[in-house]
């Protein structure tokens, strides 16, 4: 291959060549990942700053819009990503807007709806123009293709026609483009087995974003606290989220099957979705982490904050159980019940977490997360601990 055809490497359907049946996530990804993470952790600074009911519905509604831009050149990249020039420029110019879009998510709801709107319809132009090469270039894929793009260009189109609309109807436009965008993958399944995704390439992204969400929820704790009096009760605290982080990450990595991504449609189809609330549910989490340990030290403002913590493991954890159902062959196992068990539990303790003193709060997360930990070590006899990437060892 010359030096100018590898800069201009045409796009192709990678997913069914057979030299590449383990593929691994390039540096670019990994760059694009990081910039990703800073959208996530703007969302985690508003919510920390408004932590009331409406504070969390509308972190909640702005992670949709910040995790589907990611979820879109993962997608693309797992089918067609040949590492060319134009390929590296558009990327590049994605992650531009994904930075532009995490500037403007602490204003999307108070005065900065249409730069927050302008901002996501740049990055989903980036998508489109990415798609419009697969559609000249790939005949295999083709029919996915221009479903793609007829729906995301749809999507684009309500998200423009609300710069023109006033609040709240301009919010409900919203809604519409993403419900629009979301669910191409599900109206035009039928085409997904004509241009499949790569059964290990998938696993190691969402893999790779769900680590590095995690750090990032131990981070922002960190950063947020830094100025706190710390005391025994605040320090405890802080371990005791630890612990729940580290039981989150050992749960998900060691006993999570990313089989159901190749297995079956639905369970692809499930296995993608369902990162949704978990990678939301873990942000919340650690967020919630944080106002306790804030509460703990005797900062103002941060009482009756608990129920963030829970709501974010009960996210978590049920989407985990989702993952886990959709595997065949079994379905309602041990390690479906154990998951919904903790789920329902942080549910159960959300009325009542105002009741409770953020430091036994934290600790009964935690406990929860660490018994389910021994349980599923002790119930997987045959288990071998892998610490590799998902999709790169044997878990």
């Amino acid at each position: 291959m010359t030096f100018l055809s590898r800069l201009l490497e045409p796009p192709r359907l990678r997913t069914i060549e057979e030299d590449e049946r383990e593929r691994h996530a390039t540096w670019l990804e990994l760059f694009f990942d990081l910039v990703f993470v800073v959208a996530v952790a703007q969302l985690g600074e508003s919510l920390s700053e408004n932590h009331d009911t409406e504070g969390f519905l509308k972190f909640l509604a702005l992670f949709v819009p910040v995790w589907w831009a990611w979820a879109g050149f993962t997608f693309y990249a797992n089918r067609f990503d040949t590492d060319d020039l134009a390929y590296r420029l558009l990327c590049l110019t994605g992650m531009f807007t994904v930075a532009a879009l995490a500037t403007n998510v602490h204003d999307a709801f108070t005065g900065g709806a249409n730069a927050f709107a302008l901002s996501y319809v740049a990055i989903r132009v980036v998508i489109l123009v990415l798609y419009s090469r697969a559609i000249r270039h790939v005949e295999r894929a083709r029919r996915l293709a221009i479903w793609y793009f007829t729906a995301f260009s749809l999507g684009v189109v309500v998200w423009l026609v609300s710069l023109a609309v006033a609040e709240p109807a301009k919010w409900r436009l919203w809604a519409l483009a993403l419900t629009i965008e979301i669910s191409a993958p599900l109206v035009g399944w039928r085409l997904i087995p004509k241009a499949p995704i790569h059964p290990t390439h998938v696993p190691e992204r969402f893999g790779l974003l769900t680590i590095i969400v995690l750090g990032e929820a131990v981070f922002a704790v960190v950063v947020g606290v830094a100025g706190a009096e710390w005391q025994a009760e605040s320090a405890l605290t802080a371990v005791g989220g630890f612990l729940a982080a580290a039981g989150i990450w050992w749960i998900y990595f060691d006993f999570v099957d990313s089989e159901a991504v190749v297995q079956t449609l639905v369970g692809g189809l499930t296995y993608t979705y369902s990162h949704l609330p978990l990678i939301a549910g873990i942000v919340a989490l650690g967020i919630g982490v944080k106002l306790s340990i804030l509460d703990t030290a005797g900062k103002t403002g941060y009482a009756d904050t608990g129920w963030i913590l829970c709501g974010g493991l009960a996210l978590t954890m049920f989407a985990m159980a989702a993952i886990q159902l959709a595997t065949p062959p079994t379905l309602l196992d041990v390690d479906v019940w154990l998951r919904l068990a903790t789920g329902a539990a942080a549910l159960v303790l959300l009325p009542v977490s105002g009741e409770l003193s953020p430091l036994a709060l934290v600790w009964i997360l935690a406990g929860l997360l660490v018994a389910q930990v021994v349980f599923e070590l002790v119930g997987h006899e045959d288990h071998v601990l892998d610490h590799t990437l998902p999709g790169r060892g044997t878990s």
